[in-house]
């Protein structure tokens, strides 16, 4: 099964918008790492770093497969 041109659009602009995801939720991590910021935070901004890269992992494979 192959992607028609609107969906292999749309699987791209999703890409764009997890890689800016995952652009702030590395800077919020690392400035609370810096800061000694709350642990709570720090623990919250890791789970996110990991959960958008999972998303973009998904997203990529996705696009090249079909």
């Amino acid at each position: 099964m192959t992607l028609d041109d609107a969906t292999r659009r749309q699987l791209r602009f999703s890409l764009f918008l997890q890689g800016a995801a995952l652009l702030m939720f590395t800077v919020a991590l690392i400035a609370q790492i810096v800061t000694g910021g709350a642990p709570a935070l720090i623990l919250v901004f890791g789970v996110g770093v990991i959960f958008v890269a999972l998303a973009m992992a998904f997203t990529s494979t996705r696009m090249r497969r079909h």
